[in-house]
């Protein structure tokens, strides 16, 4: 089994067998957040409720690095992912040399 890498608690879930991102909707003005917030950081609002997100996107922008760090040897990729409910997340980026990415595609 892959070692599996969590940056904070909190930001995925197991849901019916699958990884779910979890981010937040305030319910005042429907602003959605990644990662989750106590507080809307568009109208101030504590009335916030957890929003499963979408598990696919489109490819906004990558790159290719080259230099090791703590987690993944090089080359690897990291990107940002467009998601239907509006926002990017930022994330590692695999089969990359199977299948070369180009800008919009689905992830």
């Amino acid at each position: 089994m892959k070692n599996r890498i969590h940056f904070r608690e909190g930001l995925i879930e197991e849901k019916s067998g699958k990884w779910v991102l979890v981010g937040a909707r305030c319910k005042l003005c429907g602003k959605i957040f990644f990662p989750k917030r106590e507080v809307c950081l568009n109208c101030l609002s504590h009335d916030m409720e957890n929003l499963n997100l979408s598990q696919t996107g489109k490819l906004y922008s990558f790159t290719i690095v080259h230099m090791a760090s703590e987690h993944f040897p090089p080359p690897y990729v990291i990107g940002w992912i467009e998601l239907p409910e509006g926002i990017r997340i930022f994330s590692p980026i695999q089969g990359w040399k199977e299948n070369p990415l180009k800008i919009g595609m689905t992830m």
